[in-house]
């Protein structure tokens, strides 16, 4: 389904331009964390309000979704929160070796049909690419409500070297303590919906 262009789409991205950051000209921040799919951008610019020491970089391909996070940030006034327009796959190559402290994949997009698995975020080309511009001991958070996504990627991470932590089925029935949720988090927990978690560790303790 083609998604409606918002009104006035280019005056209001340009508005916000300052909170662009572009890693093949710019120098990137210390204490880096980074968002793939930030999506309206509910669960970011919550996780950078409550860590001010931390900074964050949100990288969505969507142009009509990040103008909605980036007004988000700007009437937040956050100082810790820029962001990238495009494909991670990308911009990959522009990060720093070991520059980042911790991902988070939220509700990434399952591409359920096996000739699309290379596409998932959790593949094993992607966690090539985490691994890299992971520093030792940086950390992988992962949410999302499908099932066969999750257990896909219990597999490629650990076939990828990654250490599994606080692995849940069922994020919301086990609780975990200032958990932020997104969009799609909120929805699906209304519907019911178990949501699914871990946190996957590179080997090698943060410098």
């Amino acid at each position: 389904m083609r998604m409606r262009t918002r009104g006035h789409l280019n005056e209001r991205l340009e508005r916000c331009g300052g909170l662009f950051i572009d890693p093949d000209s710019e120098p990137l921040p210390d204490r880096l964390q980074i968002e793939i799919g930030c999506g309206k951008g509910d669960f970011i610019t919550e996780t950078a309000r409550r860590n001010p020491g931390v900074n964050y970089i949100a990288i969505e391909r969507v142009s009509n979704v990040i103008v909605l996070a980036m007004e988000k940030a700007a009437r937040a006034e956050l100082t810790n929160l820029r962001f990238i327009l495009g494909d991670f796959a990308d911009v990959a190559e522009h990060f720093p070796d070991g520059c980042v402290e911790r991902i988070y994949l939220n509700f990434s997009d399952p591409w359920p049909k096996n000739g699309n698995a290379k596409r998932r975020l959790t593949h094993g080309r992607f966690l090539e690419l985490y691994k890299r511009i992971l520093a030792d001991g940086g950390e992988i958070f992962f949410k999302t409500d499908n099932r066969e996504l999750f257990e896909f990627s219990l597999a490629t991470f650990t076939e990828n070297g990654f250490q599994l932590d606080n692995v849940t089925f069922d994020l919301h029935a086990d609780g975990l303590e200032g958990n932020i949720m997104t969009e799609y988090e909120k929805r699906f927990t209304q519907m019911g919906v178990p949501i699914c978690r871990l946190e996957a560790r590179k080997s090698g303790l943060i410098s």
